[in-house]
């Protein structure tokens, strides 16, 4: 059960230290008279991790043991910039199920910036060509409607 789950953690950190409050102690030990698996487990894990040290003599913890760890961990190195992009990236990712989602949506944006900048490109190069025909067209080459009344050329003022 899940509720089992987290007795059987309160039985391992705090309940076994002795420093866990007095409603949290009622409610582990109500459990206890309760469910025959979280008792078996509190037993072995009494028989098995606490029965053995209870005789023991506590030594006290060397006097610059506390200093010398504060001064491990002070210059522990920190991590880059890249790790500590990646780490705010994954801080933003609190829902898992997200990320495939934003990531589709990604793709998908750019897959349209990609046709947007395609059909702009081809309507562009459309516009160029018509230009290059209409210049075709009116540099002289071509019959233009002006030139069906002034008679510029021999060949029309012979048959006119």
């Amino acid at each position: 059960m899940k509720k089992c789950g987290h007795f059987k953690d309160l039985i391992l950190t705090d309940y076994i230290d002795g420093r866990l409050d007095k409603n949290a102690v009622a409610a582990l030990e109500s459990h206890l008279l309760e469910c025959s698996d979280c008792s078996a487990f509190f037993k072995e894990v009494k028989n098995t991790a606490v029965s053995p040290f209870h005789r023991a003599l506590q030594q006290p913890p060397p006097a610059g043991l506390w200093e010398a760890v504060k001064q491990a961990v002070e210059q522990e190195e920190q991590p880059g910039f890249g790790e500590n992009f990646i780490n705010g990236l994954k801080g933003w990712m609190v829902f898992p199920r997200l990320v495939p989602v934003a990531a589709t949506l990604v793709l998908m944006l750019l897959a349209g910036g990609v046709s947007l900048t395609t059909l702009q490109a081809d309507r562009a190069q459309e516009k160029a060509d018509a230009a290059y025909l209409v210049s075709l067209f009116n540099a002289g080459g071509g019959a233009s409607s002006s030139d069906n009344t002034s008679l510029g050329t021999p060949i029309e003022k012979y048959f006119l």
